[in-house]
């Protein structure tokens, strides 16, 4: 499959009933406990880079089975060179297990948490511009995290045998169409006066990866992704009932306080903060459309509903 196919068909208006299901849960998720209860499960962090300090909290009662190396608290990312070895930016990964509330609540699967520091992709391939990222613009950083889910999984969606009723192992979406209208697949996610970009991936075995990205410089993004899988027998709306908002806590722990030069502070924390994600795609939507064959400056045949 040639990859402007694949593109195409993660942006389509036909999205996987799974990711329908993510966005739902997350938009609509039911919180049970008591919040400030939560809240004091939770252990605070820094990690510096660069000076750049990048905060988060988390609960500290991780999966016995995953013994997890050190977090690192200070990175170099002043040197871009260094992230030629791909294994540099990684910071943290732990794994929580996941059950039903109660003493002898089901077990219902884990949650893999990895943060880590990234490379901004080359624009490989042309979808929607030919030009190289510019993700001070932020349409420029939604494509370039679309661009970056399929130079990642592309390879392992063409090994990988799709399960019944599904084109490819892994699959996420940037935008669709309905009608007229163009809806944004990226969640909007503020946290802590900073918008983070934010989207779903529906994976085998119903996995679900989330993940957060927020630029560092016009190199490197800082993301965040959390991995839901479901034991066997277990839905991912069951697990996700109760992960998510384990993991809600996580997130909205969110804070990057950059350097005072650092133009991404007044980006994140102001102007982009201003338009939501679909508001930011109807600015460019002669540009849009023309990926769906439709001409704006030409009359058109009324759209399907």
């Amino acid at each position: 499959m040639m990859l402007t196919e694949i593109f195409n068909r993660a942006s389509s208006f036909r999205v996987h009933p799974h990711l329908v299901f993510i966005m739902l849960t997350v938009l609509t998720g039911l919180f049970s406990s008591s919040p400030q209860a939560e809240e004091k499960k939770l252990r605070h962090h820094q990690i510096n880079l660069s000076g750049n300090i990048f905060y988060f909290s988390m609960p500290e009662d991780f999966s016995r089975d995953m013994p997890a190396a050190d977090m690192v608290e200070s990175l170099d990312i002043s040197d871009i060179t260094k992230f030629d070895n791909p294994e540099y930016g990684n910071l943290i990964r732990r794994w929580w297990d996941i059950k039903k509330p109660g003493w002898f609540g089901k077990q219902l699967g884990t949650v893999m948490m990895d943060i880590s520091v990234q490379r901004v992709v080359e624009n490989r391939s042309g979808f929607v511009t030919a030009a190289p990222y510019n993700i001070r613009e932020r349409f420029d950083f939604m494509l370039m995290l679309h661009e970056s889910f399929h130079q990642r999984y592309e390879a392992i969606n063409s090994e990988a045998e799709p399960e019944a009723g599904r084109t490819t192992a892994y699959h996420a979406g940037l935008f669709a169409l309905s009608g007229e209208k163009i809806h944004s697949l990226y969640f909007d996610k503020i946290y802590n006066g900073q918008r983070w970009m934010s989207y779903a991936i529906a994976g085998p075995q119903g996995s679900t990866l989330m993940v957060f990205a927020l630029p560092l410089s016009t190199q490197l993004y800082l993301e965040v992704v959390f991995t839901y899988s479901p034991n066997h027998g277990v839905s991912p709306r069951e697990l996700g009932d109760v992960a998510f908002q384990k993991m809600s806590y996580i997130e909205r722990s969110f804070k990057v306080h950059y350097l005072e030069d650092n133009p991404f502070s007044d980006l994140v924390g102001k102007a982009w903060i201003e338009k939501t994600n679909t508001e930011v795609l109807e600015e460019h939507r002669t540009t849009i459309l023309r990926i769906y064959g439709i001409d704006v400056n030409k009359e058109q045949p009324p759209l399907p509903e």
